[in-house]
C-alpha cells in the first residue's frame, strides 16, 4: 500500500501534467524559435545590403523583435526548470502541496509585458507597409487613421508593463486583475491592434486597387499580373493574416471564450500549446515579408509581357501621342518617367520581361508608354511597392 497521501498523488499528477505540457510546447517552441532565426539571419544580409535609412529601420524592428522573442523564450525555460526544482527536487521541509503552490508565483505574467511589445513592433511595421503608398503631398494625413489606434496600442502595452511589474514585485497571480483598470488592458490592447491592422491593410487595398485600375489596366489586356502588382497582393495577403491572427487575439481574450477552452484538457493543452506559438509568428511576419517581397523584385517572369500599341507615324502633322513599344538588351533597374506632347500627358513604365526557360540571350525589357490622365501618384505607387525592402 502507497505511503502517499491522496493529496500528495494528486500533486504529483498535476506536476506530472504540467511536465508533460511544457515539454511539448518547448519543443514546438524550440522549432519555432529555429525557423525565425534563419528568416532574421535571411532578411538581415538582404537589408544591410541596401544600406538605406528604410532598410535599416526595418532591420533594427526585427532585431528587436527577435531579442523580444528571445528572452520569452528564456523565460518560458527558466519557469519549466523552476517548476521542477521547487517540487520534485527541492529538499523543503514544505509538503509536496505546499511547494507545488510556489510555483503559482513564477513570473508567467512577464511574457505578456514582452509580448505587448512584439505586438507594437509588428503593428509598426503593418503602418510602415502602407506609409510606403501613402507618403505623397497630402495624401500622408489618411496615415492618421493607422497612426491613433497604433498610439493606442502602445499605451495599454505600457499600462500592462506597469500591471506585470506590480504583480510580480507584490507576489499576487492574479493574472492582470488588480488594480482593476488592469483587469481588461489586455483585451483593450488586442482591440487597438486589431483596428490598426484593418485600416492600414484597408489603404493598401485601396491603393493597389488604384494601380490596377489606372497602370495594370493599361497593359492592353494582359492576364499575367506585374511585379508591383504582386508585391502589393503579396502585403495585402499577409495583412489579411495578420488581422486574422489579431481576431484571435480579441475573440481569445473574452472571459467566456477563454473559460470555454481551459474547461477540456484536450482544449486547454491546444491552446497552451498555440500560446507558445504567437509571439514566434508575430516575429515571423516582418522578417517573411521582406524575404518574399525581395524574391518577387528578383523573380523571373514565366512568359513575355505583350503590350504593343498601335502608334501613329512621326512627322511635323504629328497629333495627339504617342504610344511606343521598344526592346533594348539592358539591365532589370525600373525606371519610370514623364512625357508631355502638346496638352497630353502620358506616363513611360519600364517592365522587365523575361523568357520562363533559361537562355543564353539576355533578357528583354518592354518599355511602354501610357497614354491618358495617370496621375503621378498611381505612378509613383510602382515604385514604393518594391521600398518595403
Amino acid at each position: 500500500m502507497s505511503s502517499l497521501s491522496q493529496d500528495d498523488i494528486d500533486t504529483l499528477a498535476s506536476i506530472g501534467h504540467d511536465t508533460t505540457q511544457t515539454i511539448v510546447c518547448l519543443v514546438v517552441e524550440a522549432i519555432m524559435y529555429t525557423f525565425f532565426f534563419v528568416l532574421v539571419v535571411i532578411a538581415g544580409r538582404i537589408l544591410m545590403r541596401k544600406r538605406s535609412k528604410l532598410s535599416m529601420t526595418m532591420f533594427g524592428v526585427i532585431l528587436i523583435m527577435f531579442l523580444l522573442d528571445t528572452a520569452m523564450c528564456v523565460l518560458d525555460v527558466n519557469n519549466a526548470i523552476r517548476e521542477l526544482t521547487l517540487t520534485l527536487t527541492s529538499t523543503s521541509p514544505l509538503s509536496l502541496s505546499d511547494r507545488y503552490e510556489l510555483t503559482f508565483n513564477l513570473p508567467y505574467s512577464v511574457t505578456n509585458s514582452l509580448f505587448a511589445y512584439m505586438i507594437c513592433f509588428g503593428d509598426v511595421v503593418i503602418v510602415w507597409r502602407a506609409y510606403t503608398f501613402w507618403c505623397y503631398g497630402k495624401e500622408r494625413l489618411m496615415m492618421i487613421l493607422p497612426a491613433l489606434p497604433l498610439l493606442g496600442t502602445f499605451v495599454t502595452a505600457s499600462v500592462v508593463s506597469f500591471c506585470v511589474a506590480r504583480e510580480v514585485s507584490e507576489n499576487e497571480p492574479d493574472n492582470l486583475v488588480n488594480p482593476p483598470f488592469c483587469h481588461n488592458v489586455q483585451q483593450a490592447m488586442y482591440s487597438t491592434s486589431l483596428v490598426t491592422t484593418a485600416i492600414a491593410t484597408a489603404l493598401t487595398c485601396y491603393k493597389t486597387w488604384l494601380y490596377r485600375r489606372e497602370i495594370g489596366a493599361r497593359l492592353s489586356g494582359n492576364s499575367k499580373k506585374t511585379r508591383t502588382e504582386k508585391v502589393m497582393l503579396i502585403l495585402i495577403e499577409s495583412g489579411v493574416l495578420y488581422f486574422l491572427l489579431a481576431l484571435e487575439f480579441v475573440v481569445g481574450d473574452i472571459p467566456k471564450v477563454s473559460n470555454a477552452e481551459s474547461a477540456k484538457y484536450n482544449l486547454a493543452f491546444a491552446d497552451l500549446v498555440w500560446t507558445y506559438m504567437t509571439s514566434h509568428i508575430l516575429g515571423i511576419y516582418p522578417a517573411l515579408m521582406v524575404i518574399l517581397v525581395n524574391s518577387q523584385r528578383s523573380y523571373l517572369e514565366e512568359s513575355v509581357i505583350s503590350t504593343h500599341i498601335e502608334s501613329t507615324h512621326m512627322g511635323s502633322n504629328r497629333l495627339g501621342s504617342a504610344t511606343a513599344y521598344t526592346s533594348s538588351a539592358a539591365g532589370s533597374k525600373k525606371n519610370l518617367s514623364t512625357m508631355r506632347t502638346g496638352h497630353t500627358t502620358t506616363h513611360t513604365i519600364e517592365i522587365d520581361v523575361h523568357e520562363s526557360h533559361e537562355m543564353d540571350s539576355v533578357p528583354d525589357r518592354t518599355v511602354t508608354t501610357l497614354p491618358g490622365s495617370l496621375g503621378e501618384a498611381e505612378v509613383k505607387d510602382a515604385e514604393k511597392a518594391h521600398s518595403f525592402v
